[in-house]
């Protein structure tokens, strides 16, 4: 029992299982007991996997829920045949079937050592038994109307050298969400032909599907969750998730590195802005010689005319992007303003701060590389 494991109550919170955990790690943990390392090395992983089972919310409810199942084990597989009466002279009882009690054996690291391809090695437990279950299904299947066939004979656990991949149909997609073709037939409590009349045939017929599909969803139920359970601690899939991180990391490393150099060159850029001859030209006094007007009395740059204010030909003319200081964050109307304020201590104080905040993201995503 994962709670007898860790010494805690059945009510125990996150900090209680914390806190039990790190006083059994701290007795049971390989390194303080070299006398006896290879009963401290079992009892420290069967310690850890309590652990980890009871700190997951959902781990923790579907062991709750199967906590009494999975105490039984072999002792009660060894009677559940003989349980239902009708069962022990049912025909359909001749069909090789793995009983749901023995599945929860496997929700355990004792049921092997090691994770490796020994005999008793994590690869070759967990292989034997999803064969045998690949088997069994193999046995009821229709081959005509059986659209995956070839898939489910290829089914194969692997070894420890076998990939991972997700974008197949591989091994956990198939178990996760496993159904079986299995009637369960052999779980029915009453022969039909014993009854006396049409009534209690019924009667009969409702409660031996009742057993067939309690027992069918309780067998569905344990095959998905023990995949799942095993897919959570295959090495392979570690391996798998931490080089899909990796690259993630990488990928958002490039992506920010790309925008520091963007906002690099931007500053550089704004720093080393010169001023052309012709932005200096004052356009509005030039349209107004062409025109013969007097600029001082009919006609002012931004000047109301008739109440309402003119917008500035400098204003419609400027690019707005060459008028803004990406690292001020401030828009102007001339570029002549926009020089000017470039040259401001306020603008060159703002740059060498905005240089040293990129100097140092730069090193903290070299530290994260």
């Amino acid at each position: 029992c994962y709670y007898d494991l860790l010494g805690v109550e059945r009510n125990a919170n996150d900090s209680e299982l914390k806190k039990a955990y790190r006083k059994q790690a701290l007795v049971w943990h390989p390194d303080k007991n070299h006398g006896n390392a290879e009963e401290a090395t079992q009892v420290f992983a069967e310690i850890r996997e309590a652990y980890e089972t009871l700190s997951d919310p959902n781990e923790r409810a579907w062991y709750d829920d199967h906590r009494e199942q999975i105490l039984r084990g072999d002792e009660y597989a060894a009677t559940a045949s003989a349980s239902g009466g009708y069962a022990q002279n049912n025909p359909n009882a001749s069909v090789s079937f793995t009983p749901t009690s023995v599945l929860m054996r496997y929700f355990s690291v004792s049921s092997f050592s090691g994770f490796d391809d020994s005999a008793k090695g994590f690869f070759a437990v967990y292989r034997s038994l999803f064969d045998t279950l690949r088997d069994e299904e193999l046995q009821v299947v229709d081959a005509e109307s059986e659209d995956r066939l070839d898939l489910i004979r290829n089914l194969s656990f692997g070894d420890a050298h076998t990939l991972y991949d997700e974008d197949e149909i591989d091994f956990y997609n198939f178990w996760t969400t496993f159904t079986t073709r299995k009637s369960f037939g052999w779980f029915d409590r009453y022969r039909l032909a014993d009854a006396d009349n049409r009534q209690i045939r019924r009667l009969m017929e409702k409660e031996n599907r009742h057993l067939r599909d309690k027992a069918k969803r309780e067998f569905v139920d344990a095959v998905q969750n023990l995949a799942a359970w095993l897919k959570r601690r295959d090495p392979r899939y570690k391996r798998y998730v931490e080089e899909k991180r990796q690259q993630q990391q990488q990928q958002e490393f490039n992506r920010k590195r790309r925008v520091l150099e963007q906002r690099a060159a931007a500053v550089d850029g704004a720093g080393s802005y010169v001023c052309q001859a012709w932005e200096e030209v004052d356009y509005t006094s030039v349209l107004d010689d062409l025109l013969g007007e007097d600029p001082e009395t009919n006609y002012t740059e931004g000047a109301a005319v008739d109440g309402r204010e003119q917008p500035s030909h400098s204003d419609s003319s400027a690019d707005e992007d060459e008028l803004f200081c990406a690292v001020c964050e401030k828009e102007f109307k001339s570029a002549a303003q926009k020089v000017n304020h470039e040259q401001s201590k306020k603008h060159q104080k703002a740059v060498r701060a905005f240089r040293r905040e990129i100097q140092r993201e730069e090193q903290l995503l070299a530290k994260t590389q």
